[in-house]
């Protein structure tokens, strides 16, 4: 698990003060960081050629030649950590250094002077072909849009053919991650010193690629300070896992799923959980023709019950949320945990039932988040809204109802919890298929009812659903059937999975 910042302008202010690391060291160690990666990753060929862009250093490089290195600089500090990297590289490769806009910034301005005092050449035009090209135009500091002319440069630069990487975030992204209106797309963002929040936008994955966190020449924990907002990784993940031989199906929880309108999302969730380790299911509902025999059925609550799950397939009329909302007022149902999808998440009557719920749970995409935030009077937004702010607004629906667990559905799913903030960075877009976030909502279930903390719960069946998801191989054959009865593999790889899919490689130096 690692820390995410919304800014890290006090970090580095208090490093400069605390620590004595004032005029220019921090972009001296930036810059050296993201040196030591490209020679590292980058200019080694035999390394190259197992990324996903292997093809271009052997097109514009012979073993007689050095690899090209392509720096746009910006007019600012992250210009210039452009132009310090530019003179660090020197001997490694050959180097073309553009000023896409002139120096401002008192630091920016000394970088170019010393790189220019070494001869090293600063040119005002891009070439269409490098091996690797950095962007150092933009930090996080950009407000508003861009305009026009330097929107075209940001499209110049993502035109150029050869491997892209970011200095600290793509240009063009804001503090919130949002492209302004357009944005720089890497391969790799080497972001400096901690993790940023708007690196984890669902709006910025499709600009990120990689993100590779470099340090800045003094330990983490120094450098670091408090959050609320946290980074998890398959590491994080608690599959469940029975080590004793003298049980029986009661011991791994009895999990009941409220069946409505379209049993079919009720079938999906309620499978899933058998998947991932229940010991036993009951549908609650009318009894469907040809029920499935690996479930129990009945028209009434059992006693015996240990976690309930209410939404999938339910329905969005009066009649199907009827017996729903009566279900909820049950006062079982308040001290067990209580697993909240889908249709119910539309409904304005649980805005009167969820505060005497001890142990809710809910996992609503941003269409269902937005009703939530409507139907409990904290904000009337349109989807929209809510992704361009999607920490902010869970923020408030979680200190409006700090007893609740969300998991935000998206790109990279949020779980709130209080005041806290967890990122799920493993999420893929084969999950963009109907029923897999029924799957979720069966999944959360299990581990609820096997004893899980809700928290632990919701975040461990976060990141199981993505890997699943990764597990199959595909990104649109997907179907929430198979993904349920994938997870059984889990546990088999699940020691593979971590070993080789680290969603932030961290790149420290030698002496941290």
């Amino acid at each position: 698990m690692e820390k995410l910042f919304d800014s890290v302008k006090e970090l580095d202010k208090r490093a400069e003060d605390s620590f004595n690391l004032k005029n220019g060291v921090l972009m001296e160690q930036a810059a050296r960081g993201m040196a030591e990666y490209i020679r590292r990753y980058c200019i080694d060929s035999a390394t190259l050629q197992n990324r996903s862009k292997p093809s271009t250093l052997q097109q514009h490089t012979t073993p007689s030649t050095k690899p090209c290195v392509q720096i746009a600089c910006g007019s600012g500090d992250n210009g210039g950590d452009g132009f310090a990297l530019a003179r660090m590289l020197g001997d490694f490769c050959r180097v073309r250094t553009v000023a896409v806009f002139e120096p401002k910034s008192p630091l920016c301005k000394l970088q170019r002077e010393r790189l220019e005092l070494l001869g090293i050449p600063v040119y005002t035009d891009l070439i269409d072909h490098c091996d690797v090209l950095v962007d150092a135009v933009f930090g996080t500091g950009i407000h508003g849009l861009l305009d026009e002319h330097t929107c075209a440069v940001l499209g110049q630069l993502n035109a150029v053919d050869g491997y892209k990487i970011a200095c600290d975030i793509p240009s063009g992204l804001n503090a919130a991650g949002i492209p302004s209106p357009v944005a720089f797309r890497a391969d790799t963002t080497c972001t400096m010193g901690a993790l940023k929040t708007a690196l984890y936008a669902d709006s910025a994955k499709d600009y990120t690629g990689t993100i590779q966190l470099l340090g800045l020449g003094l330990p983490r924990t120094s450098y670091e300070g408090e959050t609320n907002t946290f980074l998890l990784s398959a590491d994080d993940m608690c599959l469940p896992h029975r080590s004793l031989q003298n049980t029986h199906k009661m011991s791994y929880g009895h999990g009941v799923f409220l069946c409505g309108e379209k049993a079919g999302a009720c079938m999906l969730a309620a499978s899933a959980a058998l998947h991932f380790g229940i010991g036993l299911v009951t549908i609650l509902g009318t009894p469907q023709p040809n029920a499935l025999p690996d479930f129990m059925y009945s028209t009434g609550l059992p006693d015996t019950f240990s976690a309930l799950m209410v939404g999938s397939g339910l329905g969005r009329s009066k009649t199907a949320q009827l017996p729903a909302l009566h279900l909820l007022a049950d006062e079982q149902v308040e001290e067990r945990p209580l697993i909240l999808d889908a249709d119910i998440l539309h409904s304005r009557a649980i805005m009167s039932v969820l505060p005497d719920c001890k142990l809710p749970i809910l996992t609503p995409h941003p269409k269902e988040f937005q009703s939530l935030l409507a139907n409990s009077r904290l904000a009337q937004v349109s989807v929209a809204e809510i992704q361009q702010d999607r920490f902010g607004y869970l923020r408030l629906f979680c200190t409006a109802f700090p007893h609740a667990i969300v998991v935000l559905k998206g790109a990279y799913p949020l779980i709130g919890y209080g005041k806290q903030i967890f990122v799920n960075p493993l999420g893929t877009n084969a999950l963009a298929k109907a029923g897999t976030g029924d799957v979720l909502s069966g999944m959360i279930t299990a581990l609820a009812a096997q004893g899980y903390p809700p928290l632990k719960a919701a975040y461990t069946a976060s990141l199981a659903h993505a890997q699943a998801a990764r597990l199959l191989h595909t990104d649109y054959g997907l179907t929430a059937s198979a993904l349920a009865a994938s997870l059984p593999d889990l546990c088999r790889i699940s020691e593979e999975i971590n070993n080789s899919d680290a969603s932030v490689r961290v790149l420290n130096h030698p002496h941290e």
